[in-house]
Parts: structure tokens; sequence; C-alpha cells
């Protein structure tokens, strides 16, 4: 019998340990957004990544405008990954940095099916 508890009270601490360690990792991520790894830009940094517009397409689908530095690219977005679909010329990057900074959600988002309605018919 001592030894069904022993390991029995083994086993309960083990679990205790496990939530513990998910409980300071996920506290952990919640301060810092994501874990420090090497070789990730910081928040902020020169590499940041910023989605200025989406739209969805269907349930699991989007289209979305990402800036990238001072580059924005025209992504694809589905369950099997991300498609680059289309980089913006440096002056459509710079329209569109512009316009996104002075302008409302509403009007900035017209604009952007404007522009994806015009780059699809090339």
């Amino acid at each position: 019998m001592p030894t069904g508890v022993g390991s029995l009270l083994g086993m309960l601490l083990a679990v205790v340990a496990i939530l513990a360690l998910a409980w300071w990792v996920t506290s952990l991520i919640a301060r810092q957004g994501t874990l420090a790894l090497p070789g990730l830009a910081a928040a902020g940094g020169a590499g940041e990544l910023c989605v200025l517009r989406q739209i969805p397409i269907s349930r699991t689908e989007r289209l979305l405008l990402v800036r990238l530095n001072q580059r924005c690219l025209l992504l694809g977005a589905a369950q099997g990954g991300v498609t680059l679909l289309a980089e913006l010329t440096e002056e459509e990057s710079q329209i569109w940095l512009g316009s996104l900074s002075g302008q409302s959600g509403g009007s900035a988002g017209a604009d952007f099916r404007r522009f994806l309605h015009s780059s699809t018919k090339k």
C-alpha cells in the first residue's frame, strides 16, 4: 500500500509542476509578446511587419496588405499557407503609407478594394 500512495503523490507532484511551468511560460509570452528566440527581430525593430488592411475572401482565406519596412506586399492567406500575390512599387507604397496614416479606416478600406480591383485587371 505505501508504494501506491507514494506513486500517486509523485504523479500529483509532476502534474502540479507541469501546470506551474505552463502558467509561467504563458505569463512570459503575455508580457513579451513572443519568446525571445535568437535570430528574430524584436517588435518595433528594423524588420517590423505590420498588417495595414485585410479583406476576408471566405471563412479561411483572406487578402492582406502588409508593410515590411517601406515595402508594401499583397498577400493571400489560406489554410495551406501564405502566398505573395504582388509587391507594390515604391510610388504605390508611398501613396498607401501616406494615405493610411491620414485617413479613417472606412475610406482606406474602400481605397484598398479599388486598388485590388484595378490590379487584377492587368
